[in-house]
């Protein structure tokens, strides 16, 4: 009986493997507009949303960074993975286990966006509240900041006091969408992180 358990979690840990890091061919080729710009939410998203990309979804692999929960969509950590995808496009590896990789044709698609400043073609509304650190700052650094390669892994934790001290950085940052200021390198930052950050910035930073 113990040897049928381990031959059956040895064969499911590997149908686990495969259908996270395989389904490359579920991903359709992705088109840019007549003017040769890529849609962040309309080409990119869908690469990184589809089979291959798939232990990020819905918290298939505990330790991979959720692209997406159920109907949701967390474009802030997706944008913000520009660097990672880039190099990857470039025959990079993939920061985690598996062989991950593009079909050429999504190559060139993240790579033009990338080259196009990795922006999002989404415009959100104004922010007129108040915004404080522990209600709007600390939901986006986790879902857009921590994971394996970034914050929390292979770069250090943020909290409270070590943002205060680098508001200019985080400043320079947010008002460049991740195109210039960050230590680690360009970041693709969307609209909603970058505007809800430098209203916070502007209100003298609230805990």
């Amino acid at each position: 009986m113990n040897k049928l358990l381990v031959y059956l979690g040895v064969i499911g840990g590997a149908l686990l493997f495969f259908s996270c890091y395989n389904n490359n061919k579920d991903i359709t080729k992705p088109t840019a507009d007549g003017l040769g710009v890529i849609s962040f939410r309309d080409d990119v998203v869908p690469i990184v949303t589809s089979g291959a990309c798939g232990c990020h979804i819905n918290g298939k692999v505990s330790n991979a960074v959720p692209f997406a929960i159920v109907d949701t969509i967390y474009y802030g950590t997706i944008q913000s993975r520009s660097a990672v995808f880039d190099k990857m496009a470039r025959g990079g590896e993939h920061p985690g286990e598996g062989g991950i990789y593009f079909t050429p044709a999504q190559a060139e698609l993240i790579k033009t966006w990338v080259a196009q400043g990795a922006k999002d073609n989404y415009v959100p509304p104004p922010i007129t509240g108040p915004v404080t650190y522990t209600i709007n700052i600390v939901p986006i650094y986790k879902q857009v900041c921590k994971g394996s390669a970034c914050h929390g892994g292979l770069g250090p934790n943020l909290d409270y006091a070590k943002m205060v001290s680098d508001k200019d950085i985080l400043s320079k940052m947010m008002a460049s969408s991740g195109a210039t200021g960050h230590p680690g390198g360009p970041l693709g930052l969307d609209a909603t992180t970058t505007s809800t950050f430098l209203a916070w910035i502007a209100q003298g930073q609230p805990l």
